[in-house]
């Protein structure tokens, strides 16, 4: 025991000597040219040093350089730009002043996707035969990582800015590990700050580079994020996304996600997603899912219109909401740049407290237009189908829309739209509608077209009409008894409405309610922003009258005259009883007098005839 710990000893004093006499005899300075050449030559990006070079021996041999950055060809701002960069060298190829670098550690750096750092070429740059120019081999160019093991990226910072906008990627730790068969394990983690909203990420994948000439292919094993803040849910939105990827090269390059797996707190989604790289991308994307809660994911749950709580139920500092008579919002001319066909199918699709079954969308972009071929669903009993079509040629976006419901029921309908409740019945309805724009204030403001529906086993609340008219009869009149029916609401077995929507105002041309009790028809028209209503009806009520039965019959042959205006929340009335039953008096006594002198005129022609 004794001679071994005795020849470890001399081992290690042998180790240390000699790593000793090598760093005092090897000076790493003399790597930089190197360095340097054979980044450029192999990627054609300029790597500066600033400083000296020195060795580190611990935990790992180690080359420690001073400030570094990396610019690409005729950029004027680094690609990449640290405070140190520290190499992890091998020993046994340093015997023999060769260089060998099993890791590079960069923390602190600063990494720049800007207009500023991309690669830029010359115009009066020398051109190739066959009018090409220069260039160094792609073999040559995208293998020159590969022959480094390890990469260590820490505690960074990504500016990353496009034609419109700029992000800032921080804290940013990125890790590049190499297997012998050239195989990478990536990890990759951050957060992204924009408009008071973060997005903290965490991301694993293994990339498989043994054919990068052709094609990188691997698989996304993780990628766990959450995005917090202004204008989302409370607790934010958080979940996993897996899948396999493919990037292939050749005459035209594509790009695909396989096996897509995304989880969004209670919701997820399946299917594939493909795009190919032309000039105007077309893109391509199929996914099913079991159940997609957007009530939880956006905070759009319906709120009870008779509650003064905040209609933006549980999201976090809403944003500011700009008026939706500025036009420009509804700007879509980002849709130009590519093209798309979608295809989903969800099986519980839950909005705005509505639970959506069976819904499938299948809509195809092609400039200039965004079409909505199929978007249907089963809801409250019945079903709906709601074809859309977006115009955005210009801005404001034109928008095209034939919803058609069939046999669903009103209240929930209402409610989730957060729409006074004051009529329910099973619904059945038609409509051609376009205009400008395409949410909630467009709809009610912007849109136009014929609208048609009818309502089922139809209930209004707040007015009895056949009460109302009833009990004004019986205050003019005793020979009418008061009604016995006091509820506080009109029932008709069928509800029919016609009418066009012209941006906010519906005209309606043709009224008609029909039951055992009353029938009634009108016209008039709706304010749909302002909330109010008025038609002019005409009421025959056939049964439910007590009294005179003369009278009675009188009444239940006749059409009453009633007109109902006002907001919705307090309809108000007009009723001129005493008027009709004067006019229909007067009617009367002169159809008795007329009949009267006819038949006296026609007794004294024949005592005439009966004297010659």
């Amino acid at each position: 025991m004794k001679r071994f710990l005795t020849t470890l000893i001399i081992l290690l004093v042998v180790i240390v000597a000699g790593l000793t006499t090598l760093v005092m005899l090897v000076n790493p300075n003399d790597f930089r040219h190197y360095i340097v050449e054979q980044v450029d030559k192999k990627s054609g990006y300029q790597l500066e040093f600033n400083g000296d070079m020195r060795w580190h021996v611990w935990p790992t041999l180690s080359i420690i350089t001073g400030p570094i950055s990396l610019t690409a060809p005729n950029a004027t701002t680094p690609v990449l730009s640290a405070e140190n960069m520290r190499l992890d060298v091998e020993l046994w190829p340093l015997i023999s002043h060769k260089l060998s670098v099993e890791q590079i550690v960069i923390d602190g750096a600063v990494i720049r996707k800007t207009p500023e750092s991309e690669p830029k070429i010359h115009t009066n740059a020398p051109v190739a035969p066959g009018g090409t120019a220069p260039s160094s081999s792609p073999t040559e160019k995208t293998n020159w990582l590969l022959d480094i093991e390890k990469i260590n990226i820490s505690n960074s910072l990504v500016i990353w800015q496009t034609a419109k906008d700029e992000f800032n990627l921080r804290n940013i730790n990125l890790s590049l590990k190499k297997s012998d068969k050239k195989q990478i394990a990536a990890k990759f983690s951050g957060n992204l700050n924009k408009n008071q909203q973060e997005l903290i990420f965490d991301t694993r994948a293994d990339i498989d580079l043994s054919n990068i000439n052709q094609k990188i292919s691997g698989k996304l094993t993780q990628f766990d994020y959450k995005l917090s803040g202004v204008d989302l849910p409370e607790n934010g939105i958080e979940g996993q996304i897996t899948s396999d990827f493919l990037y292939s090269k050749g005459k035209i390059e594509n790009a695909s996600l396989s096996n897509l797996l995304i989880k969004a707190n209670e919701s997820s989604l399946t299917g594939n997603i493909s795009i190919q790289l032309t000039n105007i991308p077309k893109v391509a994307i199929e996914l099913v899912s079991d159940k997609l809660d957007l009530d939880n994911l956006l905070g759009t749950a319906a709120v009870d219109s008779n509650s003064t709580a905040e209609t933006n139920n549980n999201r976090v500092g809403v944003k500011p909401v700009i008026s939706g008579s500025n036009t420009q919002q509804y700007d879509l001319s980002g849709l130009q740049s590519f093209t798309a066909d979608i295809n989903l199918a969800i099986n519980h699709l839950v909005y705005r407290g509505m639970t959506v079954t069976d819904v499938v969308f299948e809509a195809q972009n092609q400039a200039p237009r965004f079409s909505v071929a199929k978007l249907q669903g089963k809801a409250f009993g019945g079903d709906f189908s709601l074809p859309v079509t977006l115009n955005y040629r210009s801005t404001p976006a034109y928008v095209s829309a034939k919803p058609k419901f069939n046999h669903i029921d009103l209240t929930p309908l209402l409610k989730a739209f957060n729409m006074p409740q004051k009529i329910s019945g099973i619904i059945s309805l038609n409509a051609t509608l376009s205009g400008i724009g395409y949410d909630d204030y467009a709809v009610k403001n912007q849109w136009q077209g014929p609208v048609s529906f009818e309502l089922r086993s139809a209930k209004l609340q707040g007015l009895n009409i056949p009460q109302l008219i009833q009990q004004s009869v019986s205050r003019v009149t005793n020979k009418i008894n008061a009604p016995v029916n006091t509820g506080n609401y009109t029932e008709v077995d069928l509800f029919k409405v016609a009418g066009i929507l012209n941006k906010g105002n519906l005209n309606i041309s043709s009224m008609q309610a029909t039951s055992a009790l009353v029938n009634i028809n009108g016209q008039g028209n709706m304010n749909i922003p302002n909330e109010t209503i008025d038609v002019n009806l005409g009421v025959n009520i056939a049964n439910g009258w007590g009294g005179d039965s003369r009278l009675v019959k009188q009444l239940q042959e006749m059409t009453i005259p009633l007109r109902i205006y006002g907001s919705w929340y307090s309809l108000q009335y007009q009723l001129d009883v005493e008027k009709l039953l004067r006019n229909e008096l007067r009617t009367q006594a002169k159809e008795a007098i007329g009949n009267f002198l006819k038949k006296e005129e026609n007794k004294g022609l024949n005592d005439l005839l009966n004297a010659l």
